[in-house]
């Protein structure tokens, strides 16, 4: 399945050279700020279920740690460098969530800085992280292997090390909405919606399939739904099965359907084989 990776404006570095970069300032540890919306980047569950990359990591005093190290709880991995400015933003966030969910959940900034600690260690004397831990992927090779269109890149793995949910580009990480809580374990989440012209309708099974009837019941489609659907913000995702492709996106906006005023929670995005449809949604 292909992940669809929204790119905020200004939320991800690109892959500028490590010379080109400026040194990027440090950020201060500071009471959290006053709640509000999280404008986030996209939750993406398409990759649910996958395990966790194998390789060490480096720790500042010299050791070798990997992922593998954290099974028993979930760990959330976010992917920065010192010159990514959206990544060193949220930084403060991270580290007030580590502490909110200290016990219960490791938060891991792995640094993508290619000049290694040298750069890494002058950032974190000043930036004063007291919660998170910080590694380094000294090969530079784990953007690549989770398929990171830039950073910050951020992925959760459960407590068996398997993915739950990835964001590309920055979140309000300690704000009301900023973590996306994952889905509880228990029967598959059944979602409906619903769209008018032409006429469609999209049932979801997480972990079964997607089942799409479009153009008043002229095309039909089935796909293989994630694992996991999370319903808070915005949730996306997108898989193609031979010459159909299918893409989704849903958001928790008040939606009213256009044909029988009927109300529903979300607002949904749908795109099959090329062509946009929009309509309402809801939990069955």
């Amino acid at each position: 399945m292909v992940a669809i990776l929204v790119l905020m404006p200004l939320s991800a570095c690109g892959e500028a050279k490590e010379a080109d970069k400026a040194d990027a300032p440090a950020p201060q540890e500071s009471a959290a700020p006053a709640a509000k919306k999280a404008e986030t980047g996209t939750v993406d569950t398409s990759q649910a279920g996958t395990a966790a990359p194998t390789q060490a990591f480096a720790r500042a005093d010299g050791g070798k740690v990997t992922l593998a190290d954290y099974r028993g709880k979930p760990v959330l991995v976010n992917l920065w460098a010192t010159w990514c400015a959206p990544c060193v933003a949220e930084m403060p966030a991270l580290d007030r969530l580590a502490k909110a969910k200290a016990g219960e959940m490791a938060v891991v900034g792995i640094s993508q800085d290619l000049q290694g600690w040298e750069k890494v260690k002058p950032f974190l004397a000043k930036a004063k992280l007291q919660h998170m831990t910080i590694l380094l992927d000294e090969e530079g090779a784990l953007a690549t292997t989770l398929g990171a269109p830039g950073l910050p890149f951020t992925v959760l793995y459960d407590a068996a090390g398997k993915e739950v949910w990835r964001v590309n580009g920055p979140r309000e990480w300690d704000q009301p909405g900023g973590f996306p809580e994952p889905a509880a374990s228990g029967p598959p989440v059944r979602f409906h919606a619903v769209g008018q012209e032409p006429g469609w309708t999209m049932d979801i099974a997480t972990g079964h399939n997607v089942e799409v009837i479009a153009d008043y019941g002229s095309k039909t489609a089935t796909f293989k739904a994630p694992a996991r659907l999370a319903l808070e913000g915005t949730s996306s995702f997108a898989v193609s099965q031979g010459k159909s492709s299918f893409a989704v996106s849903i958001v928790k906006k008040a939606c009213e359907d256009a044909m029988s005023g009927k109300p529903y929670a979300y607002t949904v995005t749908m795109t099959l084989d090329g062509k946009r449809y929009e309509g309402c949604g809801e939990v069955l």
